[in-house]
């Protein structure tokens, strides 16, 4: 039913007690700036591998001294960093944009929870993005085939389910590149086994950034 405004005032100032409103501020940022990122990642990467894996490149890579290491690590560093960047630029904005807001409307505000929120859910999905999309480039010497599966990647991730109690919602899905928060402002709450599975992005990006160095050094002309 619709709340009077004493009740919804004082739902309102008991949610806040519990934690500031950039904390539930935090948590929508990482839904949907998670989401736009990986939209921006599944165009923006493509572009760092086309030039190399053109075949004149592509040959002249391989007869380089440079070590197949060092080129998959720079060259992934070079993504993840310049996706960070932008991630940063965007914490910057909505980090003052909840600030302004909340300041204003007299609720607490602690700058650093839309940073921890983006570390926490948005780093490691930028990591295993990073990490997939190189080695797709590698086996297929062509990063474009990244796009749709990046594609059907975050679809999988995005999808629902039927939970243990029969209702449908966002449970959360093994290897998910997205950490979604379907609540409602105040009502959010991280699907289950969420740092388990941030944990598993780390080690599965290490594991497929190996195997692309390995496929490279594999192709390597001597």
């Amino acid at each position: 039913y619709k709340g009077t405004k004493d009740e919804v005032n004082s739902y309102i100032r008991e949610k806040m007690e519990e934690k500031p409103f950039s904390f539930y501020f935090s948590r929508k940022f990482a839904d949907f700036g998670g989401l736009y990122m990986g939209f921006f990642a599944a165009v923006m990467l493509a572009f760092l591998y086309i030039r190399d894996t053109r075949k004149d490149i592509y040959e002249l890579l391989h007869t380089k001294p440079i070590s197949a290491g060092a080129y998959v690590a720079g060259k992934a560093a070079g993504g993840f960093l310049s996706m960070l960047a932008v991630l940063g630029v965007m914490n910057l904005i909505f980090g003052v944009l909840c600030w302004t807001v909340g300041n204003n409307a007299g609720l607490p505000v602690r700058f650093w929870d839309i940073a921890a929120a983006s570390v926490m859910y948005i780093v490691p999905n930028l990591m295993m993005i990073t990490s997939v999309y190189t080695v797709v480039a590698v086996i297929f010497k062509n990063p474009l085939p990244g796009v749709p599966l990046l594609f059907l990647y975050m679809l999988y991730s995005n999808m629902g389910s039927i939970g243990i109690d029969g209702e449908w919602g966002y449970y959360g899905r093994a290897l998910a590149i997205m950490v979604r928060f379907p609540g409602s402002f105040l009502e959010t709450s991280p699907p289950p086994m969420v740092w388990m599975n941030q944990i598993f992005l780390v080690i599965a990006s290490a594991l497929l950034l190996l195997l692309a160095a390995a496929i490279w050094k594999k192709r390597r002309v001597y």
